[in-house]
């Protein structure tokens, strides 16, 4: 890292380096039609229409977007009388969502500018509102990282670039753009971002960056919690979950993020050769693994994957004899997950879901059979949530691959079973009844067995 080359200073006149369409490898054919249509309406009605961020670095980098954003100077009014399909939505950053059949929404914001004052002496400079329009310079100036502020015009299909992304990008950089330690406590939020984008792309963070994360990573906690929880969600959703925590736990943000599962990475597992960290590892590289074979996972799971090696853990501080002590596991989930999931602001019925699977994931170590027991086990909603924990321990630890790919196999053919009934009978088929003990009336004999 030391040969990095040092920031790049934020001149009041430089205007765009701009690539022509001949030298660089985007074509229109690689843009979604719809996302195309945005821009050309936009650019007819003789407004600047540009795609803007992760878009166009994905795109040359050779990387399919995710999404496709669309800046341009027209203001929010002026879009909504152009799109009759616009709705706009959002306090603290307006924003037009063009709805397209099927769902698909493309996002078009207005061009805006860092609000000013900006006193870098201040002690507390945390951004609460962000809704001042300003030219696509502005825009690209108060963007996160270099790499994300570059722009796609669809006047001439060239590259404009007012912060050094392309160079960035061609040496594999994590740049901020303007001062890390600035705009870190604007918004700490950038901070994973900076750790997410290093992992995903294989980039380095600049040392300037990196060590005003290290200077800054407990800002975190004045973020918002539920944006914290989507750049996790983010992160766990990726498929390079794996390089991404290793680097959260390096920069120090796990442990102000996480502190009860970066405790237990340093603790040792006791049936595990390599520790409870060595198995919380194999767990994000097997979800790593499924994510890349294109297979999603609901929220519950992903999140799951953060408590179940403190919830394991602190079944085994609890054993006695090598068990853990009957009776203990429903008081100690709730002890674990719910502080947790108050402070990672997790939706209840996620934290619900999460709490019934890791009670019941335990249960599903014994060999599935045809009776009503078992049953009614595969038909618990949170069934699915267990058993997609189960069948990545089951990767992660090379132990119960039979196992998993039985329950796999018996609750698929009670879901057919289920499926065939409503489609035969038009009825919801009932769920599988709780098993109720009979209750002794008061002062009644006791029946004789």
């Amino acid at each position: 890292m030391s040969s990095t080359p040092p920031a790049r200073p934020e001149t009041a006149d430089r205007g765009p380096r701009v690539r022509p369409r001949s030298q660089h490898p985007i074509s229109r054919k690689q843009i979604d039609p719809d996302a195309l249509k945005v821009l050309y309406r936009l650019s007819g009605a003789g407004y600047k229409a540009y795609l803007v961020g992760g878009s166009v670095r994905d795109l040359l980098l050779g990387r399919a977007p995710k999404d496709f954003d669309v800046g341009t100077d027209a203001h929010p009014a002026a879009l909504r009388r152009l799109f009759r399909n616009c709705r706009l939505i959002g306090r603290r950053f307006r924003l037009a969502h063009i709805l397209f059949p099927g769902g698909k929404v493309i996002e078009v914001a207005t061009f805006r500018r860092r609000p000013e004052p900006a006193d870098p002496s201040a002690p507390e400079l945390l951004m609460t509102e962000d809704n001042t329009f300003g030219t696509a310079r502005e825009d690209a100036l108060r963007r996160d990282f270099t790499i994300n502020g570059l722009f796609y015009d669809i006047a001439d299909f060239s590259i404009l670039d007012y912060v050094g992304g392309l160079d960035d990008i061609e040496a594999g950089l994590i740049r901020t753009i303007g001062d890390p330690e600035i705009r870190f406590r604007e918004d700490p939020v950038r901070m994973l971002r900076a750790v997410e984008f290093a992992s995903r792309l294989g980039f380095a963070i600049t040392p300037d960056a990196y060590e005003a994360i290290l200077n800054h990573r407990r800002e975190i906690v004045k973020s918002a919690p539920p944006r914290v929880t989507e750049e996790i969600a983010q992160m766990l959703r990726g498929g390079h979950a794996l390089p991404t925590f290793l680097l959260l736990r390096e920069v120090g943000l796990l442990d102000v993020l996480h502190p009860e599962l970066a405790a237990v990475l340093r603790e040792t597992d006791p049936e595990h050769p390599h520790g409870t960290g060595h198995l919380f590892w194999a767990l994000l590289d097997a979800l790593d693994a499924e994510r890349r074979r294109g297979r999603s996972f609901e929220d519950a799971v992903l999140f799951a994957l953060l408590v179940l090696p403190v919830v394991r853990a602190s079944l085994w501080r609890r054993a006695a004899d090598g068990e853990p002590p009957p009776g203990v596991l429903l008081t100690l989930i709730e002890e674990v997950v719910t502080p947790i999931a108050i402070r990672m602001a997790w939706p209840h019925a996620v934290t619900h879901r999460i709490k019934q699977a890791l009670a019941l994931v335990g249960r599903l170590s014994h060999r599935p059979d045809n009776k009503i027991p078992t049953r009614r086990l595969a038909f618990r909603e949170a069934f699915p949530v267990a058993l997609e924990l189960f069948e990545l321990r089951s990767m992660a630890t090379g132990r119960g691959d039979d196992l998993a790919r039985e329950w796999r196999a018996l609750f698929t053919r009670l879901q057919r079973a289920r499926e065939t009934f409503e489609a035969e009978t038009g009825l919801e088929a009932p769920a599988a009844a709780p098993r109720t003990r009979r209750r002794r009336r008061r002062g009644g004999r006791r029946r004789q067995p």
